[in-house]
């Protein structure tokens, strides 16, 4: 499927196509699992002439990557023309995170969704991506792909992720699986998912980002909602996800680790203040790691949200990254 959409003057901004890669029949998980629906939806923005920059975000990401007339792309601050992600320089590549929906296999790791992403590559005839820019759970499964591929991209850029989790995020995310299984077992997985989302925003945010924007008022009795919480609430309602899709994702980000010896691009990393889930010590320290790496700290109230609320801080870094690979 394709589309050229146009805005007010008539010029072409947008152009993209959908498609769906068939991953081969006995495509293995590490776990030995199989997928039921071995497949793989991808997206691909702008020219396909021009240089390939593949773009991956948080677990509830995936090709929806820009802005279409129809639809909001999750990283719409950054994917466009004339943005830190430049559509009238590069082609993007948005894809779905395996698991697919209501798919049987239930354990994968980030090297499973880097090899899936490489015979995508291969369908799709790109040999070589210019640059992968991977954010929180994106940036896990970018690392994972230039480890494993380390002749397929020139450039990595590597936001709020690092080669390995953190035990915070691992205990909190924890606590998210069991309560959805609670829920599950009570008849009411999806509300599971609700509760779990909700707990999950608290990590993604800050203490200082909290207390600026709800300012201490008791409520008339016990078990109300707070305004905060009426803000996890709202949040946990507005999030889909099948309860066994999250359950893997949120499994994926624990089981992470890569070999940081084998990457060969030129890597940029960056990292916020008050991440809880990837602190800036973790991010500082994969940097180290790798061989032609430069490493960025924000200053951010937002925490392991920077990378969807910053784009003022942080696009800037990732534009001149991607400008200086092609001098």
């Amino acid at each position: 499927m394709s589309a050229v959409l146009k805005n007010e003057e008539g010029d072409c901004r947008t152009v993209w196509r959908d498609g769906v890669i068939a991953l081969p029949a006995d495509f293995t998980l590490e776990s030995g699992e199989r997928l039921s629906e071995p497949r793989i939806g991808v997206r691909l923005y702008g020219n396909s002439k021009n240089p390939v920059v593949a773009v991956a975000g948080g677990i509830s990401a995936g090709r929806i990557v820009a802005d279409t007339r129809d639809q909001k792309g999750w990283w719409r601050d950054y994917v466009a023309a004339g943005r830190s992600v430049d559509l009238n320089s590069f082609c993007v590549l948005g894809f779905d995170f395996l698991p697919n929906a209501e798919e049987h296999a239930t354990t994968i790791s980030t090297n499973d969704q880097a090899r899936a992403l490489a015979l995508a590559l291969d369908a799709l005839n790109i040999e070589r991506l210019n640059a992968f820019v991977g954010s929180s759970y994106g940036g896990m499964v970018a690392l994972a792909f230039a480890t494993a591929h380390p002749s397929r991209i020139e450039n990595l850029v590597v936001i709020s992720a690092a080669e390995k989790p953190h035990p915070f995020g691992t205990a909190l995310r924890g606590v998210q699986r069991r309560i959805v299984e609670f829920a599950r077992q009570s008849g009411d997985a999806a509300q599971g998912v609700a509760l779990a989302r909700q707990l999950a925003m608290v990590s993604y945010r800050t203490p200082g980002e909290f207390a600026a924007r709800y300012p201490h008022a008791p409520v008339d009795a016990a078990g109300d909602p707070y305004a905060v919480c009426d803000y996890l609430i709202a949040r946990g309602a507005a999030f889909e996800m099948d309860p066994q899709r999250f359950v893997t994702l949120s499994d994926s980000i624990d089981r992470h680790a890569v070999d940081l010896t084998n990457i060969c691009a030129r890597t940029l990393f960056i990292a916020a203040q008050g991440d809880q889930l990837s602190p800036p010590v973790d991010v500082r320290r994969c940097a180290a790691g790798v061989h032609r790496a430069r490493y960025v700290e924000i200053a951010s109230q937002y925490g392991h949200d920077a990378f969807l609320k910053e784009a003022a801080s942080i696009g800037p870094f990732i534009q001149r990254f991607l400008k200086e690979s092609g001098q």
